[in-house]
């Protein structure tokens, strides 16, 4: 049985509502633009996250586990995750988010988010790294044609120094009030937004493949 006649099977078996859903989810679903989250211990603020990309069609996550476990909340995330690739380092080290609170980053940690961002960059991406320090550019000066990773820490501490130091550019957003941050979910949403739109706007270059969206369809079809 092609692919093709796999999704015309799959298909007769839920709502013509719900898969008109899934079409259109897929017209917009991009793989040129992914989030990274190293270390991320709130499971209301990593759902949220994976919500916005979901939101604004981003079909990949990376998940760095270091000294914290990410749990996701699904009351948060509406179960959006079910339909992203989320991709998960973790360090052999990373146990519960209790345990870590008193640990020191080890080797481990620098290897698994030095794995990480390597794996990326194999894979095509520039990866830009969130930070307060040095001279970041602005979220809306951040290259778009190529396929771009963005990385963001913990509201507390933000980026691993390993996670800075190997990332091929940092970034930041203006804050005008006194506040020093956004709410790391916040601002998680507002650099999709922005690049999304950038990226969009740009040229096609952000739309799958007529094969990857064939394949793509299945696994929804099948969940």
């Amino acid at each position: 049985m092609t692919p093709s006649e796999k999704i015309e099977k799959l298909s007769q078996q839920i709502t013509p509502e719900r898969y008109a859903k899934m079409l259109r989810a897929l017209e917009y679903r991009t793989l040129k633009l992914t989030v990274v989250l190293e270390d991320i211990y709130q499971p209301h603020n990593a759902a949220a996250v994976l919500r916005s990309c979901d939101a604004f069609g981003l079909q990949s996550a990376y998940v760095i586990e270091n000294r914290y476990p990410m749990k996701i909340s699904h009351n948060v995330d509406m179960g959006v995750s079910k339909w992203m690739d989320i991709f998960k380092y973790k360090s052999p080290t990373c146990t519960t988010a209790f345990a870590a609170r008193n640990r020191e980053p080890n080797e481990f940690d620098k290897a698994n988010t030095i794995k990480a961002i390597s794996d990326l960059k194999a894979k095509g991406y520039v990866v830009a790294a969130s930070s307060l320090d040095a001279n970041p550019v602005d979220v809306c000066e951040l290259p778009v044609e190529k396929p771009l990773a963005i990385m963001i820490g913990t509201e507390l501490t933000g980026l691993s120094k390993t996670a800075l130091e190997n990332a091929d550019i940092t970034f930041k957003t203006d804050m005008l009030g006194f506040a020093q941050s956004f709410n790391l979910s916040v601002f998680a949403a507002l650099c999709i937004s922005q690049l999304s739109k950038k990226m969009r706007a740009l040229n096609d270059d952000w739309k799958m493949g007529e094969k990857e969206k064939q394949e793509l369809l299945l696994r929804w079809l099948s969940l």
